[in-house]
C-alpha cells in the first residue's frame, strides 16, 4: 500500500494513457494518419533486417518498394531499429500501434510530471501538468498521425530538466544533459535542434550568475563531446550523404504564415482553446508578478514566450523566408517551435496554480476546476482516437488520404492486413510517393521543388514500375534484381532502384562505374538479351565507418559507466 501511495502519480498517468487509447484498444483498430505509410516502411525494413539477419544499415532492402533508398540512416536510426524490434515482437500493426502509442503517452506524461516536480510544483498539480501535456496535439500527433514530432515532444521535458539545472543550480550535469540530447538526435533531428536552441538562454542565464563559469563551460563542452560520440552515426551520416549527393530535402512550405500558430483566425493553425486560454492567463499572471519572480522562473517564462512568438503569426516569417528561401527547407513549419512554449508555459501554469489562496475554500474550488479541465482534456484526446478508430471501419479505412495510392480496390483486405502477423502485406496495398532523401540529379531549391515533380516521378518510376523485375535480398544484405530482356539486342533499361554516390552496382557479374540516372536517381543500365542480374549495395567511406565505430564504442562505454555507478551505489549502501 505504501508503494502504491509513493507511485500514484505514475500509475495515474499510465491509467490516463490507457483511457485515451481505450477506443482503439476495445475495437482493435489501426489509425492510418498523415505520416503512417512513410514510417511503416521504415519500421518494416528494420524489422525484416532483424528477423532475417540480412542487415543493411544504409539502404532500404525491404521497405520503400525495395528501392535502395537511404532513409533510416538519416532519420532516427536507433529509434527505427527499436521500432522494428517492437514490430517483430508485437507481430501486427494494430498491436504495434497500441504499444507505441501507450509508450509515447506514458513517457510524455512521466517526463513532464518529473519536470514539474523538479520545479518544486506540488504532486497533485504536477500530475495535472503531465496529463495536460500528454493530452496535447503535440503528443497526439504520434497517436493519430504517426508524426515523429510526437516522440520528440515526449522526450523534450527530459532535456529541459538539464536546462533548468543551468539556471537553478548554476551547473551542468554532463550525463544528464548528454543522454536526453543523444536520444533526441537518435529519434528526431529537428526536435533535438529545437531543444538545443531552448537551452541557449538557460545556459547564458546560468553563466551570468555562476562564480565558477570555467567549470560550467568545461562541463558543457564535455556534454557536447559525449553527445557527438554517441550520435556520430547520425550527424556525420547526414553530413556526408547530404553533401556528396543532391539528397532531396522535405517538401518546403512556401507560405510560412499558413503554418504558424495563432490563438484565433483563419488560414492559420489555431491552438486548441483550452491551451490558448491557459497561456493567456499565464502571460498576464507572470507579467503582473514579474518583479517578484526569481531569476530561474523569469528565464523559463521569457524563453517560453520567445518560442511562442517564433512559432506564431506575429513573427515576420514572410520577409525572412523571402530573404533566406532555404529556411523553408530546414524549418518547414514554424509551428513546430511551439513545443518549447508548451513545455515551459505549462510549467509556468503549474507554478501559478502552485500558489495557495489564503481562503481554503478557494483552494478547494481550484482543485475541482483543475479536475474538470483534466476531464475535458482526456475526453478530447480520447475522442480524437475514437475518430481514428471510426475511420478504420469506414469504406476508405484510412484517416488521411493525402498523396496516398490504393493499389487494390478491396478495402476489407487492407483492413485485415493491418491485423494479421504479416506487416509487409499492407505496404503492397497502400503506397505513398514521399520522395524525401532521394538522390536527385539536379540542384533543388525551395522554389523549384515542385517543378521537377519528385512525387510523381517516384510514383511512376518505382511504385508503379511497369516492368517485370524480381527482387531478392541476399544473406550479405545486398539487393539483387532479376529480369529478362526479351529483345535480341542490348537494351537501355530503367530499373526501380536508386543510386547514391557510394551505392555500388554489379551487372551480370561486372562492376559498373558511372551509370545513367533519371532525375530522381533511378538507374538505367544496358541489359543484355535474356536473363539479367543487378546486385546493389552501399559501400560507406572509411570516415563514415570510423564514425559508426565511434558510436558503437561510445554506447558500450556509457553502458559500462552506468553499471559502474550502480555497483558503486550498492556497495556504499551496504
Amino acid at each position: 500500500m505504501q508503494k502504491v501511495s509513493k507511485y500514484w502519480p505514475y500509475i495515474t498517468i499510465f491509467i490516463t494513457a490507457v483511457l485515451i487509447l481505450l477506443p482503439q484498444i476495445v475495437t482493435g483498430s489501426y489509425i492510418l494518419g498523415v505520416d503512417s505509410i512513410f514510417h511503416m516502411n521504415r519500421f518494416y525494413d528494420a524489422m525484416m533486417q532483424l528477423k532475417t539477419g540480412h542487415l543493411n544499415y544504409f539502404i532500404s532492402i525491404y521497405g520503400y518498394q525495395q528501392s535502395g533508398r537511404i532513409i533510416n540512416a538519416l532519420y532516427g536510426p536507433l529509434t527505427a531499429y527499436f521500432s522494428g524490434f517492437l514490430l517483430l515482437i508485437t507481430g501486427s500493426w494494430v498491436r504495434f500501434q497500441i504499444v507505441t502509442s501507450l509508450l509515447t503517452l506514458t513517457v510524455s506524461g512521466f517526463t513532464m510530471y518529473n519536470l514539474a516536480i523538479r520545479t518544486r510544483i506540488k504532486q497533485i498539480y504536477a500530475v495535472f501538468i503531465g496529463i495536460a501535456y500528454m493530452s496535447s496535439y503535440l503528443i497526439m500527433g504520434w497517436v493519430v498521425g504517426m508524426q515523429f514530432t510526437g516522440w520528440g515532444a515526449a522526450i523534450l521535458p527530459w532535456l529541459m530538466a538539464a536546462g533548468f539545472d543551468m539556471i537553478d543550480n548554476k551547473e551542468i550535469n554532463v550525463i544528464k544533459l548528454a543522454l536526453p540530447m543523444t536520444i533526441m538526435l537518435q529519434t528526431h533531428l529537428l526536435s533535438s535542434l529545437t531543444g538545443a536552441l531552448a537551452l541557449v538562454p538557460m545556459f547564458i542565464a546560468g553563466m551570468m550568475h555562476n562564480p565558477n563559469r570555467k567549470q560550467m563551460l568545461k562541463n558543457a563542452v564535455l556534454a557536447v563531446l559525449i553527445t557527438l560520440g554517441l550520435t556520430a552515426n547520425v550527424w556525420y551520416g547526414m553530413f556526408q550523404i547530404s553533401f556528396t549527393n543532391h539528397a532531396l530535402g522535405v517538401a518546403p512550405q512556401l507560405n510560412m504564415y499558413e503554418d504558424s500558430i495563432a490563438f484565433f483566425g483563419n488560414n492559420v493553425f489555431v491552438l486548441p482553446p483550452i491551451y490558448s486560454i491557459g497561456f493567456i492567463i499565464v502571460t498576464g499572471y507572470f507579467i503582473y508578478h514579474f518583479k517578484k519572480l526569481s531569476t530561474d522562473r523569469r528565464v523559463i517564462f521569457i524563453t517560453g514566450m520567445l518560442f511562442l512568438w517564433i512559432s506564431s503569426v506575429w513573427f515576420p516569417w514572410g520577409p525572412l523566408d523571402k530573404q533566406f528561401p532555404s529556411i523553408s527547407y530546414l524549418i518547414q513549419m514554424p509551428r513546430r517551435f511551439v513545443v518549447i512554449a508548451f513545455v515551459l508555459l505549462l510549467i509556468c501554469f503549474g507554478i501559478m496554480i502552485n500558489d495557495s489562496f489564503k481562503k481554503e475554500m478557494l483552494n478547494t474550488i481550484k482543485v475541482y476546476c483543475l479536475m474538470v479541465i483534466t476531464f475535458i482534456m482526456i475526453l478530447s484526446a480520447g475522442m480524437t482516437v475514437q475518430g481514428g478508430a471510426k475511420d478504420f471501419f469506414s469504406p476508405q479505412v484510412v484517416q488521411n488520404t493525402y498523396n496516398l495510392k490504393y493499389q487494390i480496390n478491396n478495402t476489407n483486405l487492407i483492413r485485415k492486413s493491418l491485423t494479421i502477423n504479416n506487416p509487409g502485406e499492407v505496404l503492397k496495398m497502400l503506397t505513398k510517393a514521399t520522395p524525401d532523401y532521394l538522390p536527385v540529379q539536379y540542384k533543388m531549391t525551395a522554389y523549384n521543388y515542385f517543378d521537377y515533380h519528385p512525387y510523381g516521378n517516384y510514383g511512376d518510376q518505382v511504385i508503379n514500375y511497369s516492368g517485370n523485375v524480381k527482387k531478392i535480398v541476399k544473406s550479405n544484405g545486398h539487393l539483387e534484381l532479376i529480369w529478362h530482356n526479351t529483345s535480341d539486342d542490348t537494351k537501355a533499361t530503367q530499373l526501380p532502384v536508386v543510386k547514391y554516390s557510394d551505392t555500388k552496382l554489379i551487372l551480370n557479374g561486372n562492376h559498373l562505374g558511372k551509370v545513367k540516372q533519371t532525375q530522381i536517381g533511378s538507374v538505367i543500365v544496358n541489359a543484355k538479351p535474356g536473363k539479367n542480374k543487378l546486385e546493389i549495395y552501399y559501400q560507406p567511406t572509411m570516415m563514415l565507418r570510423i564514425m559508426l565505430w565511434i558510436t558503437i564504442v561510445s554506447w558500450v562505454l556509457l553502458i559500462f559507466y552506468f553499471v559502474y555507478k550502480i555497483v558503486k551505489i550498492k556497495k556504499s549502501s551496504k
